[in-house]
């Protein structure tokens, strides 16, 4: 009789375990619910649709890398929509048109538009690989050096005492 309960034991403890072995632990779906049909599959979240000024930027962009500076340089000038845009798409803007417009050879414009840029982010530095370009590295070393200099004086002007 012992001999049947240590089998009778051994083969319901493996049926159950065996019965127990298909099931998944609560939450193993990724919902960190408990339980079966606690929640619902979560749906993708989409990224917000690019503003109208970032859409015309990236065509600008895109007129710019097929060597189409003079349309560039139109797209961004003509776009009430980068102006109204975020400082963001303002500043990428005026970078590109500033390359767009020392590429084509129009290097007064080309500083005007860094030294806006300059003033839209005084922090504003080109990416490494942007840095030295012989059409554009020059003017925005002078901007950038023009508005560290204007900086400490505008300062100064703040802080001395008026007459």
């Amino acid at each position: 009789m012992t001999r049947r309960l240590v089998t009778f034991v051994t083969v319901s403890a493996t049926l159950l375990l065996a019965g127990c072995a298909g099931l998944a632990p609560p939450g193993a779906d990724g919902t960190g619910a408990q339980g079966a049909g606690a929640a619902a599959p979560a749906v993708p979240v989409r990224p917000p649709e690019p503003s109208e000024g970032r859409k015309t930027l990236d065509r600008a962009v895109a007129q710019f890398e097929q060597g189409k500076f003079a349309e560039a340089i139109r797209m961004i000038q003509e776009s009430p929509e980068i102006v109204a845009d975020s400082p963001a798409v303002r500043a990428q803007s005026l970078k590109t048109l500033a390359f767009a417009q020392c590429v084509a050879g129009r290097r007064p414009a080309c500083r005007r538009s860094f030294d806006a840029l300059l003033a839209l982010d005084p922090s504003f530095e080109l990416a490494a690989a942007e840095t030295g370009h012989p059409s554009w590295g020059p003017e925005f070393d002078r901007a950038r050096a023009a508005a560290k200099a204007v900086a400490p004086a505008a300062a100064a002007a703040i802080g001395s005492p008026r007459r």
